[in-house]
């Protein structure tokens, strides 16, 4: 079958009493030049705040709006473990962990996950907030890439904590990020496929713990390789979430090849006129 070009005439309407006749524009579509695809469209939210009474809305956005894509939130923090499970990262605490995601908060958002499955849809789980004060520095020098609203001037709580992750609790860190993971896939029998671990650590301490580029591919290799000792190789790592979409997060992660093997996605976040240009050419 061959394809043709398809012009599209679109008539904007101006009003009556100006007595100008209506502008054409005129745009040609070529379907043969393609460019990026598009898999679909979707919904970012919260599930803590999931209640029975919301499937409606969920159903609307499914088949009203054709929502396919479901970026979940479980808690909306990440310092869930404000008091370490036990001394050894390597060891998942379970009787700590299974109360931690048994609370309200998990629950609702398991049954909105839960909902989704039914509904056909995989959630992307993602995770967002601040990180336990034990697993911080107590200082550090002033970050050398663009962080939101001045960065280091965002104090945590009121504190002058500098909200950088200690790189000697990375394994700790791992082992809280991935507990979650793990009681998600085997005790709340959520299907899921993709999974991100940190959100704008750029945008410091609300979103996410400060983790600068040069740090990321270290974060996530040992979240990789807590998901596989785990028995989660399957589960893609969607990354690396930025709030500015011009840092260069994925520059360094594209050099680490084992990581590479567990990333499925790169995920950036704009909220001005920036290009994800760069990160495309990388």
């Amino acid at each position: 079958m061959k394809t043709s070009a398809l012009t599209l005439l679109l008539f904007v309407a101006v009003p009556l009493f100006s007595q100008v006749p209506p502008a054409t524009t005129r745009i040609t579509i070529d379907p043969r030049q393609r460019f990026q695809m598009i898999d679909g469209f979707g919904v970012n939210f919260n599930g803590t705040y999931f209640r029975d009474a919301q499937k409606p809305m969920i159903d609307k956005l499914i088949d009203d709006l054709g929502a396919t894509l479901f970026r979940l939130d479980p808690y909306g923090l990440s310092n869930w473990e404000a008091a370490n499970d036990n001394d050894d990262p390597n060891v998942m605490n379970w009787e700590y962990y299974n109360d931690r995601y048994s609370i309200p908060t998990f629950e609702a958002a398991w049954a909105a996950a839960r909902y989704l499955n039914s509904r056909g849809i995989r959630p992307f789980l993602t995770l967002s907030g601040i990180a336990p004060d034990w697993m911080l520095d107590a200082k550090s020098a002033p970050p050398q890439h663009k962080v939101c609203k001045g960065g280091a001037g965002m104090a945590h709580q009121g504190s002058m904590k500098p909200d950088h992750l200690n790189p000697a609790m990375y394994e700790e860190f791992a082992e809280e990020i991935v507990s979650l993971a793990v009681y998600a896939r085997t005790k709340a029998r959520i299907d899921f496929e993709y999974f991100g671990p940190l959100n704008e650590t750029d945008c410091y301490p609300a979103e996410g713990p400060r983790i600068d580029p040069e740090e990321m591919p270290k974060v996530l290799g040992a979240i990789a390789r807590r998901m596989k000792k785990e028995g989660l190789g399957d589960v893609k790592l969607v990354v690396a979430e930025q709030a500015i979409v011009t840092n260069n997060y994925i520059g360094p992660i594209l050099e680490e090849t084992e990581l590479m093997k567990q990333v499925g996605v790169f995920s950036l976040h704009t909220y001005s006129q920036d290009s994800v240009g760069p990160q495309v050419d990388r």
